[in-house]
């Protein structure tokens, strides 16, 4: 069936298999697997379905090799910026201040989207957070109400990285209030934190939807 949703089991390996790719073959990357790409990254949630981000795709050798001098962090410039045949620059715009504090939430989530989607395709991602946003901002002509909040490299892998360690549920999972590690447990009653103020002004907040 056309519309059919891949398992929840499949999912879940789709997530588990996901790798930093830091080599990558020459190869171009298809406009076809491009354009899956930017569209899962469209489809991602964000505060108020506002949709701040703007996706600059980087082709152009010479602006890639601009982009990639510029990705780095202190003195350590990211080798493979500079070798992945495609880059995507995950912007977002900055301008209302009211939704600035949810940008880097919302192009994070974008971004994430973005990464498992080309997994699914074959193709391998790096997420470049370290970087000198002003200095890509110019490179690439950016608005001043937009900002670069990551670049992200995309290409066929070149190397197939073992699965990272992960902590165990049991270490990072915390139940009603943190350090209550065990389900079911009763939680004190003196666990609210704030003063009388505080804790009338959480009450008269108002619920409210988009």
């Amino acid at each position: 069936m056309p519309n059919e949703l891949p398992s929840a089991e499949s999912t879940l390996a789709l997530l588990m298999s996901r790798r930093s790719i830091r080599r990558y073959r020459p190869d171009p990357v298809p406009e076809e697997m491009l354009e899956q790409i930017l569209e899962a990254g469209r489809w991602a949630p964000s505060a108020s379905n506002r949709q701040p981000w703007s996706f600059v795709v980087i082709r152009d050798p010479s602006i890639r090799r601009e982009v990639a001098q510029n990705a780095a962090a202190v003195v350590i410039r990211w080798a493979h910026a500079a070798e992945a045949p495609l880059l995507i620059a995950l912007c977002g715009h900055a301008g209302n201040p009211l939704y600035r504090q949810f940008l880097h939430e919302d192009i994070g989530l974008a971004g994430g989207q973005m990464m498992l989607q080309a997994k699914a395709l074959g193709l391998g991602t790096c997420w470049l957070g370290g970087v000198d946003r002003e200095a890509i901002a110019a490179i690439l002509h950016l608005p001043s109400d937009i900002e670069v909040i990551g670049v992200l490299t995309v290409g066929f892998p070149a190397e197939e990285p073992p699965a990272p360690q992960r902590k165990p549920l049991a270490q990072v999972v915390h139940h009603d209030v943190y350090g209550n590690q065990t389900a079911g447990a009763a939680v004190s009653a003196g666990h609210v934190r704030g003063g009388p103020l505080s804790i009338m002004l959480r009450r008269l907040r108002l619920p409210f939807r988009t």
